[in-house]
């Protein structure tokens, strides 16, 4: 054990010291990008410049972008509310019945709840963890509080492959995939217009997938929580970071006297137009749904942000408490913002020159077909190192995945899923997203790895087991 404790922190500081900031490695790959684009091919300083510009700005990906900031922010803001803030109290006591299951039931809501929305499980996992780690403290229980944090985190492992999922969501918008990549309009059988969800997320291999990451990992959890008992940890306590005081700091002030107090912390506002927001969404659910009744066309990131949108306005019940929770959940949407077109401009390199051919093809010629899903998931977990952000990773690799399709016959949403599946396997070995659950417990990132590693190991084997056998 002292030689894993070793290991781990000089882990923890390699991240910290060879691994800059992602805003740092998006510019690099940029340059990595502009570089191969201009000596592997025939086009000019200029092309090559003229692709990333029109990449950078690109209206449709600054959209997605956008699509994908909202839909953290309202995830993480639905996560402060009133109502979810009492269904975590209920699995908090649901989890300490048995100290045994306690990592388990957190890593089991939070990948539930992260399998629904990456946002959402991201911050209830964290407020979850703490307040077992809390109980646990208070009660004087054997449980290991860096367990419990990594159980919390287990919501990245699922997000991809749920209804949050970038990639999937986006391409069932209608004109993405031409978006990404116009040269597939004249294949002899053009692009896709769109791929609904009910092609990639709600498949029954992408359920049974899924599923079975999630029994692996609470199997996983309910067998550490046998072995690993509690240890004296250097938990910095920042209640600020706490969700249920969070929550507290924007409950409503009662006695409101003047009229624009009566409209902020009122009910009848937020309520009225929540339920237009949620009424809306389902009557378009219901009005595609008598068009085509296995679709899922309507499943698109403006519906799920919708959904959100009005069910944060109905949980908060007033203008003033959902304004407030926007306030402390839009910090975690600041890397998105900035990062995104930068990665929108490699995007623009890749299509824009000839570059999407030659990775495409290195690709094909080391694979075969039914090789292909494993080795886009292998190249995606890969990229998840370095670009840290699913959205901002399906423009990158997008192309590429669409290309490499195409010319070994294999149908895109698998190989759409199998950059997701990579995509969320390593968020167990990149800490980039358990910052916020680092803050919110006091823990540190040597404190949760060895069981996010374990984690990674017990997944990465049903994922590559899964990806052989639907090749």
């Amino acid at each position: 054990m002292p030689k894993l404790s070793v290991w781990l922190e000089a882990y923890s500081r390699g991240f910290q010291r060879f691994l800059p900031s992602p805003f740092a490695i998006a510019l690099i790959l940029t340059a990595v990008a502009f570089t191969c684009a201009y000596f592997s091919g025939s086009e000019g300083f200029e092309t090559v410049l003229k692709a990333w510009s029109n990449g950078l700005w690109n209206p449709a990906l600054m959209r997605f972008g956008f699509q994908a900031m909202f839909m953290l922010v309202l995830g993480h803001v639905l996560a402060l509310s009133a109502p979810v803030s009492k269904f975590l109290k209920r699995v908090v006591d649901l989890a300490m019945q048995n100290k045994q299951y306690a990592a388990a039931w957190v890593a089991l809501f939070a990948m539930l709840l992260g399998w629904v929305n990456w946002g959402l499980g991201l911050v209830a996992g964290a407020l979850l963890a703490k307040s077992v780690i809390d109980r646990s403290r208070s009660e004087k229980l054997d449980i290991n509080p860096g367990l419990v944090g990594a159980a919390g985190y287990m919501g990245l492992l699922v997000w991809h492959s749920g209804l949050s999922g970038s990639a999937p969501l986006k391409v069932a918008e209608p004109g993405h995939l031409l978006s990404i990549f116009p040269k597939g309009a004249n294949w002899s059988t053009p692009l896709e217009e769109a791929i609904s969800i009910s092609r990639t997320v709600f498949t029954s291999w992408n359920f049974i997938i899924t599923l079975t990451v999630i029994v692996s990992v609470v199997l996983l959890f309910i067998f550490l929580g046998s072995r690993v008992g509690s240890k004296e940890m250097d938990i910095n306590i920042n209640d600020e970071e706490n969700g249920e005081n969070k929550v507290d700091s924007i409950s409503e002030n009662s006695g409101a006297r003047s009229i624009a107090e009566i409209i902020d912390k009122g009910k009848i506002l937020a309520w009225a137009f929540g339920f237009v927001c949620t009424g809306t969404a389902i009557w378009l659910a219901v009005s595609s749904y008598g068009e085509s009744a296995t679709s899922l066309g309507f499943v698109t990131p403006d519906w799920i942000n919708l959904i959100l949108l009005g069910f944060a306005l109905l949980a908060h019940g007033s203008v003033s408490n959902l304004v407030n929770a926007l306030d402390s959940a839009i910090g975690g949407a600041s890397g998105i913002l900035l990062q995104f077109p930068i990665y929108f401009g490699i995007m623009g390199i890749v299509t824009g020159t000839g570059l999407a051919d030659i990775l495409s093809g290195a690709l094909v010629s080391v694979t075969t077909s039914n090789t292909l899903p494993l080795a886009i998931f292998g190249s995606s977990g890969l990229l998840n190192i370095f670009v840290p952000s699913g959205g901002g990773q399906w423009a990158v690799q997008g192309p590429l995945v669409i290309e490499s399709c195409h010319a070994m016959g294999i149908s895109l949403e698998k190989g759409i899923m199998a950059m997701a599946y990579g995509d969320q396997w390593t968020n167990m070995l990149q800490p980039f997203w358990a910052l916020p659950l680092l803050g919110i417990t006091g823990l540190k990132a040597r404190d949760i790895l060895p069981y996010t590693l374990a984690a990674m190991m017990i997944s990465g084997l049903v994922f590559i087991i899964s990806l052989l056998l639907i090749a």
